[in-house]
């Protein structure tokens, strides 16, 4: 995103207020490298790195001007300068973006919007994207309107602590230690970036999509640009070098989002790419003559768009997210394209003119306190805004809780009544509540969890353990694979509290209790931690000394896929049975090929429309066949009804709604599951 900071550096060692145009055509450069990928392609360019370098290499001048001039740097008015110029239009953004998604993004999406308004009014939104573990690759249709605000938030986090950090640094050099200013300056930032570069580099093996919205990881980013603007800051290379490294520059940062994922790649040493290519732009200037890139960069049109970065940056991403869900469409068609580029420019334009140009020299004529306190007044109704809204799903949330037992909700029950009718009931609202369904995980009230390291090898992972219950209960019941495993803890829970089964959960997102990774492919984030944790299961299974294993038994249909009994399930089945373990498969719940929320807040509860077909989710006779092939101990539970009429997999049954995306089943509904696995369950298990 583009810099907070107006540029003010010249080859001299002290700074003084020349502005470098050639900049403002290197911004252009980056916005529309990102706006031009997420638009048509929905990859990563590379331009949000440029940016940071930018951020990077123009605080390092604001910051040294203040020391060179007076000795020292004022913390309140280095950030007062930096909020005058990002909060108002970051404020317009929010509002807008807020009364545009109310309108376009379905009630299953306001929790989504009033908790990235939140962290996003609070520069914490890369920190909210990392507890959703959001996949930047993933569909823009999906995406938060706001998620654009990730980058904002790292600049601003790191420009509001480096004025207090350099101030503190100021005081330790004054008098005779004054001359030390620089070298320390560039001894402090060169071993920072060195060491946030290392950790980028093993963070993003380790957890690329975490990696990628976490500050440390980015640190090193702005501190490449602090450090040419400390250390490169006179120096420019000859005329015809000049030239070629210019040019260069530019053409490899174009190539840069076409050669490189930056999606899967970013922040590790990849990410060096688009920020050496600014670096170079940096120090060649204008040394190229009449034949260097400056006179591209220095051209009028990007000049003015570059000028617009900023509030272009914070603008074309919501515009295009509402634009998808708005159409329900995955991409932009091209005159979609044109039409989201277009409005884009014209809010940006409208945004740059109206509100930052004029609420920036205003806010810098004031006084650092008054002007703070007029930023936080800006900020305020959108922080109440969000947090109402929060405190209305969180009541949502606790009235779908207490009506777990009601009889207008008999959820699942509801599909072995004589007269099977699987709707709702009228006059009474169906639970969850469109608003809170998202969030209607099935858990295990009560249970104490414990996170894990594991043995530090090729592929280093964690393992989460819950136990409900004391061990000194007379059955353990061990319930462990990916998400679709979870779906049985709610009813399991219940059935251990009645029969006094210790339950313990070993979940991992993505990961199946299998010899094989069923979701992520080689190569892939989440693969090496996936197989890793699976390398390790049946040994942690075992060391439990549990009664009883369950899992899930198949891999229901998935698009044009035919349910199936993955051949690594069957393989690790074989080892539990080796170790003289009794197993327990459930068959696999419904996946649909649209999100069955997302379906009903458009069309209600219409079954032709929200439903699957039975027969597109099973596969007839599969279940028999396996029979033949099932390791000794292990038993396969047929779980269809338990969703399913002989025709329909339908989104709402017994008053209760199923699904809360695509394929995970509502804790409220799995509660009501209960009731009709109990006396199979017992029969199956023999206790």
């Amino acid at each position: 995103m583009p810099v907070l900071l107006e540029p003010s550096p010249t080859a001299r060692s002290r700074p003084h207020l020349v502005r470098r145009p050639e900049i403002d055509g290197l911004r252009a450069l980056a916005v529309a490298l990102v706006v031009g990928y997420h638009v048509t392609t929905g990859q990563v360019s590379g331009g949000v790195d440029v940016f940071l370098a930018l951020s990077g290499f123009f605080l390092v001048h604001s910051l040294l001007g203040q020391v060179e001039r007076s000795g020292r740097v004022h913390p309140l008015t280095s950030i007062t300068r930096t909020l005058s110029r990002l909060a108002p239009p970051a404020a317009l953004v929010l509002a807008g973006t807020t009364a545009a998604g109310a309108f376009v993004l379905p009630e299953t999406r306001w929790r989504e919007l009033a908790g990235h308004l939140l962290t996003s009014a609070t520069a914490t939104e890369n920190q909210h994207l990392v507890a959703e573990s959001v996949d930047y690759a993933a569909s823009n249709a999906i995406a938060s309107p706001m998620q654009q605000f990730w980058s904002l938030s790292i600049q601003v986090q790191v420009l509001l602590a480096a004025p207090v950090v350099v101030a503190a640094g100021a005081l330790l050099l004054r008098g005779p230690r004054r001359r030390f200013a620089r070298p320390a300056a560039v001894l402090a930032v060169a071993a920072v970036t060195a060491a946030s570069f290392a950790w980028s580099v093993v963070a993003t093996r380790a957890d690329q999509q975490v990696a990628y919205f976490s500050t440390l990881p980015r640190l090193w980013e702005l501190g490449a640009g602090a450090l040419v603007a400390l250390v490169l800051g006179g120096v420019r290379p000859g005329r015809r070098a000049g030239v070629l490294l210019g040019w260069g520059a530019v053409v490899a940062l174009v190539a840069c989002g076409a050669v490189l994922d930056g999606a899967h790649a970013f922040p590790g040493w990849q990410a060096a790419w688009p920020v050496a290519c600014a670096l170079v732009l940096l120090v060649v200037a204008d040394s190229g003559g009449r034949h260097g890139v400056h006179r591209l960069l220095g051209l009028r049109p990007l000049r003015w768009l570059g000028a617009r970065s900023y509030a272009l940056y914070l603008w074309h991403w919501p515009v295009l997210v509402l634009y998808l869900v708005h159409t329900g469409q995955e991409a932009p068609s091209v005159e979609g394209a044109v039409a989201v580029i277009l409005l884009s420019l014209a809010l940006a334009e409208a945004t740059h003119r109206l509100v930052e140009q004029p609420a920036s020299q205003r806010l810098r004529t004031l006084r650092p306190s008054r002007a703070l306190g007029l930023v936080a007044a800006g900020m305020a109704p959108l922080l109440v805004l969000g947090a109402v809204t929060t405190v209305w799903i969180d009541r949502e949330a606790a009235r779908v809780a207490a009506a777990a037992d009601d009889p207008d909700y008999p959820g699942a029950v509801a599909l072995s009544a004589p007269v099977v009718a699987t709707g709702g009931i009228p006059g009474v609202e169906p639970l969850p509540s469109l608003s809170v369904i998202r969030d209607d995980h099935p858990f295990m009230p009560g249970a104490e969890c414990t996170v894990a390291d594991d043995p530090p090898d090729a592929a280093p992972t964690q393992t989460e353990m819950c136990f409900l219950g004391s061990d000194d209960r007379e059955r353990r019941v061990v319930i462990v694979g990916d998400s679709h495993a979870a779906h049985w803890l709610s009813p399991l829970a219940d059935l251990a509290e009645d029969h006094q089964w210790q339950l313990v959960s070993l979940i991992r997102a993505g990961c199946s209790l299998s010899t094989q990774s069923e979701f992520f492919e080689e190569g892939t984030p989440g693969y090496e931690g996936c197989v890793a944790w699976q390398s390790r299961l049946t040994e942690r299974i075992v060391s439990l000394q549990p009664d009883l294993v369950v899992t899930v038994g198949t891999r229901t249909a998935y698009g044009t896929d035919e349910e199936r009994l993955p051949p690594g399930f069957l393989e690790a089945w074989q080892q539990l049975s080796d170790a003289g373990l009794p197993v327990i498969a459930m068959r696999d719940s419904p996946r649909h090929l649209q999100d069955v929320p997302d379906c009903v807040a458009q069309w209600g509860d219409a079954a032709d429309r929200c439903g699957t077909p039975r027969s597109w989710v099973y596969t007839d006779g599969l279940l028999e066949a396996a029979e033949a092939v099932l390791p000794t101990g292990v038993s396969l539970v047929d779980t269809s009804s338990w969703f399913c009429t002989d025709d329909l997999c339908p989104p709402l049954v017994g008053n209760v709604w199923v699904y809360r995306d695509d394929g995970h089943v509502t804790g409220t509904y799995m509660r009501t599951v209960r009731s009709l696995m109990e006396e199979e369950f017992l029969m199956r298990v023999g206790w």
